[in-house]
């Protein structure tokens, strides 16, 4: 092999080299994540990179029930065990003081006594019931610790369609989103959708909210024309810029269109 032979197998390669690194970083890294969930509080959204399938979208807007299991639940460990147990009775007195003899009057003493309390009937005895709930009070049983509540998940779910500008048409290429929408109305025929348009704060207001608007319409008509939806069941509504996802107003990915279960 000649030197020029041998300069041109190596550039060659180079350019191989170029072109397959990236992907096979790309393949090494693993799939890109096809969903997120952004916004917070009410507001989180779950928004879809790729076209969802009909059960993606079910686990957002009627997710199914976690089996709950019975648990038998013992308050205050051994301290309220040890207090449910009857404990031994004390013997109390309850007779009256005896009576000094007749023929030997009592000493008169040089102070006056103080008054003593007067005995106690024996029908204000408490009783057997009643000194088993007082030995049950003696010892408070200990409070299970307050488990942490769980996160609520999304309740409406996005996609960033690109609409040309100034456009409300729905492209091609974004077409199989709102096709896995349909596909659930169907399958369920309870469920009702509010299509929100939004947009950034690019432009006017009055502008935005009116866009925002024509875009949730072509929406809602897509469904109800291509998937026969009953118009009933679908309420459009223009958010423009007023309820963005991102912290910065003006960033494109507010740019969406999203699906909020009515029922």
């Amino acid at each position: 092999m000649t030197k020029s032979t041998k300069s041109v197998a190596s550039h060659a390669l180079s350019h191989i080299l170029v072109a397959t690194l990236p992907m096979l970083a790309a393949a090494w890294a693993g799939p890109a994540p096809a969903q997120t969930i952004e916004g917070s509080g009410s507001s989180k959204v779950m928004m879809f990179d790729r076209p969802p399938s009909v059960e993606e979208l079910r686990e957002v807007v009627a997710p199914e029930p976690k089996i709950r299991t019975r648990s038998i639940e013992i308050i205050g460990g051994a301290a309220g065990a040890a207090a449910k147990r009857p404990r031994p009775i004390d013997e109390i007195n309850y007779g009256t003081a005896p009576t000094p003899p007749a023929a030997q009057p009592a000493p008169q003493p040089a102070s006056q006594p103080e008054a003593q309390p007067a005995p106690q009937s024996s029908s204000n005895r408490p009783t057997h019931k009643q000194r088993r709930q007082e030995a049950r009070m003696e010892v408070p049983a200990a409070e299970p610790p307050a488990a942490a509540q769980p996160e609520a998940p999304p309740q409406a779910f996005g996609f960033r369609i690109n609409f040309a500008l100034n456009s409300a048409e729905i492209p091609a290429d974004s077409a199989s989103y709102i096709d896995a929408v349909g596909a659930l109305m169907k399958e369920d025929p309870t469920l009702g959708l509010t299509v929100e348009g939004h947009t950034d704060a690019s432009g006017s207001l009055p502008y935005n909210m009116l866009l925002s608007q024509r875009r949730a319409v072509s929406v809602g008509e897509y469904l109800v024309r291509v998937h026969q939806i009953d118009p009933k069941r679908i309420t459009v509504d223009g958010k423009g810029p007023t309820a963005p996802l991102a912290a910065n107003p003006y960033d494109g990915r507010n740019r969406r269109v999203e699906f909020k279960p009515t029922h």
